[in-house]
């Protein structure tokens, strides 16, 4: 399947100072934008709705939910699939209603199998509303 519009967007906060490709762009066969911050997240999502965001990091909920709602609020970003991404060792793995906005909870290590689903899933998703 190939990504014909939209993208997949990874937010992982802790490779700020890597200059190393991301694992996800490696891994996944469609296009990947990697932010490091909230503010390129948003800023990406501004100029263009993923079909996918990913939301790396074991502590996700502390700064999840403001962006959620935030990204939740582009016009054209509606039916984007937002999806958390921990460590099977994070305690937060257990994932609860308390974010609103996500859509799920994937936990590392992932197979490309259900990476592959997930992402072939967001893209029907948003081309189908």
């Amino acid at each position: 399947m190939t990504l014909t519009r939209g993208y997949i967007l990874v937010l992982d906060p802790e490779r700020l100072h890597s200059e190393d490709t991301h694992p996800l762009e490696t891994t996944l066969q469609y296009p990947v934008f990697v932010a490091s911050s909230t503010e390129q997240a948003v800023n990406r999502v501004s100029q263009g709705a993923p079909c996918l965001v990913i939301l790396v990091g074991n502590n996700f909920q502390a700064w999840s939910q403001p962006l959620v709602k935030q990204l939740r609020q582009y016009s054209h970003s509606p039916d984007m699939t937002i999806v958390a991404l921990t460590d099977s060792t994070s305690p937060q793995w257990n994932y609860s209603e308390d974010t609103p906005g996500v859509d799920g909870l994937l936990v590392q290590p992932l197979s490309m199998d259900i990476l592959r689903s997930l992402v072939e899933s967001a893209f029907a998703r948003s081309i189908c509303h």
